[in-house]
């Protein structure tokens, strides 16, 4: 009898500890299989949601002034800074084509977002920069 409640108890703690981690082929940034617990929920999708809402803003603020930008400070004729809007555009659009193979084949989600989070945000904290460096030289 003894036997038979050792073997039960070890089946559910076999079927407890299945439970508690992640079986849908999820890993953490180490390659091991996370816990139920300690995974998801909101800490993952805030961070995914500041993201696009940040992406969101800078896109659209940069498109929304591109062409004036081209034809006003750089001195481009309309022709050309339309053209290069729109190239501007094409190769936003058909960027995360590249990521997610990035991703898929070598680097992996958690590494490749981490990686394009980073280097979005310094790109745009030296594009806010140089605009303010042109603005101030414009102003002398």
């Amino acid at each position: 009898m003894d036997k038979i409640n050792v073997e039960m108890e070890t089946i559910t703690r076999a079927e407890i500890d299945d439970q508690k981690l992640v079986y849908d082929s999820s890993v953490d940034h180490k390659g091991r299989v996370p816990l139920r617990s300690s995974t998801g929920v909101w800490k993952a999708s805030l961070f995914i949601i500041v993201i696009e809402f940040s992406e969101r803003l800078s896109f659209f603020g940069i498109a929304t002034s591109l062409i004036m930008y081209l034809t006003k400070v750089i001195h481009q004729d309309l022709k050309t800074a339309a053209k290069s809007v729109n190239y501007w555009t094409g190769v936003t659009t058909l960027m995360p084509l590249l990521g997610g193979f990035l991703a898929d084949a070598y680097l992996g989600r958690f590494s490749t977002v981490l990686l394009s989070s980073t280097v979005y945000f310094l790109v745009n904290r030296i594009s806010a920069h140089c605009n303010l460096v042109v603005e101030s030289l414009l102003n002398l």
